[in-house]
């Protein structure tokens, strides 16, 4: 708050990172960590309604700028009467005084809208970390682990407390207890941690992180990211109504929603069995029905027998409509049911749409699946070409669920296909920090390097993930010559590129978007198109690529018109009159050819 009022009372100015140190910390030194800290509580805190009261602007290297329209004013005429001005300044400083009690009040209800009037936080004690080494880093690791989960677990709005360390006000028993123990090789940095039942100290979750030791730097960070993701779950379900009390069923809820946020393949019938054991548990706990539909669409996903697959819908379905019948308000719901609709009907995208707005409307929680209604929203808003829509909506999805691998992905995505480098790497640095081993940050790693840094950065970041993950050598060596050949401006490198691109597609190498990309960025623009259209009469694309910077030539090309009418934008701009940011920007309408805005008018 002291923040806040320091901001506010800039009326528009820029605050400087000293002056914030000075008037809220006394001069004390502060990390910029805490400041950003600040910042960004702020920040959410605005965007949970529904018109954003007020904006933060980032002012690099000096530092930040609050606008709203209460707040900056201007100054009274020179030549007012007295009376006129202080009646003025009244208003000015009740107005100020009126804002700051609704902010504090939003404050509250934001924080604690979930939870029932006389219930209390969860409380977690972090127990320091055990060491199995005589190494000074680990020690030192050992130490700063413990801090950093207490950091982002405050963060969260959890309550917790470092074990062995004086507690405040805090005298009742912990719900959970966080455990570690690290240990290291010389080449290789292990942290094995679990959480604990207060009561019965019975493992919940638990899971190993394992880093090369020359890049233990960042573990910290790592670990208090899945921890907070974990325990924020369990906070969730214990407060729920009714709340799932049996420890097994939790545990077993923890473990699908890990499975979940890792996005690996082959781990449908893994997550269809546990989130059965949470069902079978408590039928009445709502979003273990929720848990279980996402477990069923992924199998409905990746199952090759027909008949299967749609057994699996079916079943998702019917435990959609269970969950919604026992809580209206449960976001997973309504999550899943848009991409059920959109895989019954690809290329449709209203339908899918109309559910997720509904469920923006409606649901309440939990906070993870609402995220990512508007992180869907805002991918259906790129797949049809309305970018800066998207990324409003994606900045929300990301404060909601600032723990989420893809919602960070998507953010980092949208910012580096709109042209926001700068936003994009900072984006991206927090996922590699946070998830480092998730497919979706290497591959969005790749794509960005490829696609938007210059070569020599290029090729340094596509070496480094190539070493750092198990990133596939084949895939960074394809992404290695598209590089090389995109600084090289050779006919004929080029055109040995593009056929080593086609075979790696064809291999499963590369996506196929990542394809028709790469062709586009090498100038083979009909080859692009030709690619696109091949795809097409085999399998599905996500459009969205055809918004991005690198295909800016073929939205040019009158092939475009038939691409984009194939992939049901053509309708979808016609029936909505929603037309994408290309053909409304004035600085870019050049690209809406002829062709495509006759198509429109038909």
């Amino acid at each position: 708050m002291q923040v806040f009022v320091a901001l506010a009372q800039a009326r528009g100015s820029v605050v400087t990172r000293d002056d914030l140190v000075m008037r809220c910390w006394r001069g004390l030194a502060v990390s910029d960590d805490a400041i950003f800290r600040c910042i960004s509580m702020l920040r959410k805190l605005s965007a949970g309604y529904a018109d954003a009261p007020y904006t933060i602007e980032t002012v690099p290297c000096v530092g930040y700028r609050l606008t709203s329209s209460s707040l900056v004013e201007a100054d009274p005429p020179v030549d007012a009467a007295a009376t006129n001005d202080d009646r003025f300044r009244f208003r000015k400083l009740a107005a100020a005084a009126a804002l700051l009690v609704l902010v504090m009040a939003g404050a509250w209800f934001w924080i604690f809208r979930d939870r029932a009037p006389d219930q209390r936080p969860l409380l977690v004690a972090v127990e320091p970390f055990e060491v199995l080494s005589n190494s000074g880093g680990v020690r030192a690791l050992a130490r700063r682990i413990p801090n950093e989960v207490v950091d982002a677990l405050g963060d969260s709005q959890v309550e917790t407390v470092l074990a062995g360390e004086p507690a405040g006000t805090t005298s009742r028993a912990p719900g959970l207890i966080v455990r570690g123990i690290l240990r290291d090789d010389a080449r290789t940095t292990s942290v094995d941690v679990r959480i604990e039942d207060g009561a019965t100290r019975n493992a919940l979750w638990s899971t190993e992180f394992k880093r090369d030791s020359q890049q233990a730097s960042d573990l910290p960070v790592e670990v208090a990211a899945r921890v907070t993701d974990m325990v924020n779950m369990v906070g969730f379900a214990r407060s729920a109504n009714p709340p799932l009390t049996d420890n097994a069923a939790l545990s077993a809820l923890l473990e699908t929603s890990d499975m979940i946020r890792e996005a690996r393949d082959g781990t449908w019938a893994q997550m269809i069995d546990r989130a059965q054991r949470v069902v079978a548990s408590d039928p009445k706990f709502a979003f273990g029905h929720s848990v279980l539909a996402a477990a069923y669409a992924e199998a409905a996903e990746n199952v090759d027998v027909p008949d299967r697959a749609q057994a699996m819908t079916a079943a998702a379905r019917r435990e959609i409509n269970l969950t919604l019948k026992l809580d209206p308000q449960d976001a997973g719901a309504y999550g899943i049911l848009s991409g059920l609709e959109f895989a019954r009907r690809p290329y449709n995208y209203r339908p899918a749409e109309a559910v997720l707005l509904r469920g923006i409307k409606f649901a309440k929680h939990p906070k993870e699946p609402l995220g990512a209604l508007y992180q869907y929203e805002g991918v259906v808003l790129e797949s049809v070409g309305r970018l800066r829509e998207a990324l409003s909506y994606q900045l929300i999805a990301q404060a909601k669920d600032e723990w989420s691998p893809s919602k960070m992905i998507r953010l980092a995505l949208d910012y580096a296909n709109m042209g926001n480098l700068p936003a994009a790497r900072g984006a991206l640095q927090k996922a590699v920090q946070r998830w480092p081993n998730h497919p979706s940050v290497k591959a969005a790693r790749l794509y960005i390097a490829g696609f938007y840094e210059p070569p020599a950065d290029a090729l340094a970041i596509i070496n480094t993930t190539q070493a750092q993950t198990s990133t596939d050598e084949e895939q960074a060596a394809v992404w290695q010559s598209f590089v090389e050949a995109k600084a090289a401006r050779s006919k004929q490198v080029t055109t040995a590129t593009a056929q080593r691109i086609r075979e790696a597609a064809d291999q499963g190498k590369l996506t196929r978007e990542n394809q028709i990309l790469m062709l586009a960025a090498l100038g083979e623009t009909q080859q692009a198109i030709e690619a696109a259209n091949l795809a097409l009469n085999h399998q599905q694309l996500q459009p969205r690529f055809l918004f991005t910077p690198v295909m800016r030539s073929a939205r040019q090309d009158p092939g475009f018109v038939g691409l984009a009418d194939r992939m049901g934008l053509i309708s979808y701009w016609r029936e909505t009159g929603n037309l994408p940011d290309f053909c409304t920007d004035r600085a870019t309408q050049s690209e809406c050819s002829p062709q495509l805005r006759a198509a429109l008018k038909r």
